[in-house]
């Protein structure tokens, strides 16, 4: 049977569309379309379910602020800051009671003459007890213990749209303006170098626990530095006070003061750092009390009386920071110790030739610290054998304890001095 000649193009036309059709569904012959010979398909059709996510690198994360806010801008050592413009009433916030706890503290050694009561009523006094104002954009914290290199009373000042603190020394009538990086020194040298700031690595670590009845969560921390964990909790109507606690916290182990640890009315109940040298600090608050009525004034940065103060802050010398009679409570009389030949001194000579600030605890109490260079005696000490140990007051640089005989010598550094 003969086909029509029209009827034979129409089945033709359809053929060749058919056909058209089928290829344009084949896939590129392209190189960059080609999916990866070593990836599961499924991979790419199912997402993975998120599990405890590390957070890279500050300098790879972007900055965002709580509530989308600007960037904050980092504070300049060496430049006043402007007047601060929070309005000039009460605010509410929170005041809290903390302190810092170092580690590997020795205590006396056992001798009938050890006093405990003297050694607790020492302890009590170098205690490193701090009180912190935080309203939703502002910190106060004021050091209150004998036992900082810092003075009693000198203050750490924060804002919310600034990166970096402002120290305001004892009276208020002075301030120095600190850049981000510079806490580690200024609470460990009684300086004001700024150390590089190096990446942080942020992982949830789950639930923590209850502390002084919030609810905590934990965050892993970990800079060159330092390896930290940070229990943070939440406080209603905090705001960012509590992120600046954290970035306070954060400035002693050098991370970047954009490390995302606490989000808004977030604050760190308690922190431990452990320093890649050795040794460790905790950080733990201890009291929370709510207030409507902190009144601004305190929480300027910088304060509306304080004039900027542009001489460097350094230490020299030693400074002993318990009296003569303090010192001979630690024992109810003297021991029955030899006098080393040459002896001449009635107390204990130390002598600091490190080229950097150090702490003397004697029984496990902050008594003294001694600039690099420095000597002096530590009087009223009664004749006797004293667990002594030299330290950073970080607590990552540890001599080993020594037992001392008082009256004696006590170095650290140099010849025979330790390390």
């Amino acid at each position: 049977m003969t086909v029509p000649a029209f009827k034979s193009r129409t089945v033709i036309e359809a053929f060749a569309l058919i056909i058209a059709t089928l290829l344009g569904c084949q896939p590129s012959n392209s190189t960059s379309d080609a999916p990866d010979a070593t990836a599961s398909p499924q991979a790419s059709a199912i997402p993975a379910p998120l599990a405890n996510v590390t957070t890279p690198s500050s300098a790879a994360q972007p900055i965002v602020m709580p509530e989308g806010g600007p960037l904050p801008v980092p504070i300049r050592g060496d430049i006043p800051l402007a007047p601060d413009t929070l309005a000039r009433d009460a605010s509410s916030g929170y005041t809290l009671s903390a302190v810092f706890r170092q580690s590997e503290l020795v205590g006396p050694p056992r001798a009938p003459e050890v006093n405990a009561a003297g050694i607790d009523a020492a302890r009590k006094k170098t205690e490193l007890r701090l009180t912190i104002d935080l309203s939703m954009s502002r910190m106060r914290l004021s050091l209150l213990g004998q036992g900082f290199v810092l003075p009693p009373e000198t203050e750490i000042r924060a804002r919310s749209d600034r990166f970096g603190h402002v120290v305001v020394w004892p009276g208020g009538a002075t301030y120095r303006p600190i850049g981000p990086g510079a806490l580690r020194a200024l609470f460990g040298e009684r300086r004001l170098d700024v150390a590089p700031l190096t990446p942080a690595d942020v992982s949830s670590k789950g639930q923590g626990g209850k502390r002084i009845g919030i609810r905590t969560h934990r965050v892993e921390v970990t800079t060159r530095a330092a390896h930290a964990l940070f229990d943070v909790g939440r406080l209603p109507d905090l705001g960012e006070g509590g992120i600046l606690l954290c970035r306070a916290l954060l400035d002693l182990m050098n991370a970047p003061p954009s490390t995302q640890v606490c989000s808004l009315d977030e604050l760190p109940v308690r922190v431990e750092l452990r320093w890649t040298s050795q040794g460790s600090l905790a950080f733990d608050i201890t009291g929370v009390q709510k207030k409507n009525d902190i009144a601004t004034s305190a929480l300027l940065v910088p304060p509306a009386t304080s004039a900027f103060a542009a001489a460097p802050v350094s230490a020299d010398g030693a400074q002993i920071v318990l009296s003569p009679q303090e010192l001979a409570a630690f024992r109810t009389g003297p021991g029955d110790v030899p006098t080393a030949p040459g002896q001449t001194s009635e107390g204990l000579t130390i002598i600091n030739a490190t080229d950097e600030l150090r702490i003397v605890t004697i029984d496990g109490i902050t008594v003294a610290w001694a600039a690099p260079g420095a000597r002096d005696v530590i009087v009223g000490l009664p004749h006797g054998r004293y667990n002594v140990q030299w330290r950073t007051f970080l607590g990552d640089a540890l001599a080993p304890m020594a037992l001392q005989i008082v009256p004696g010598t006590s170095q650290i550094g140099g010849v025979d001095g330790g390390k």
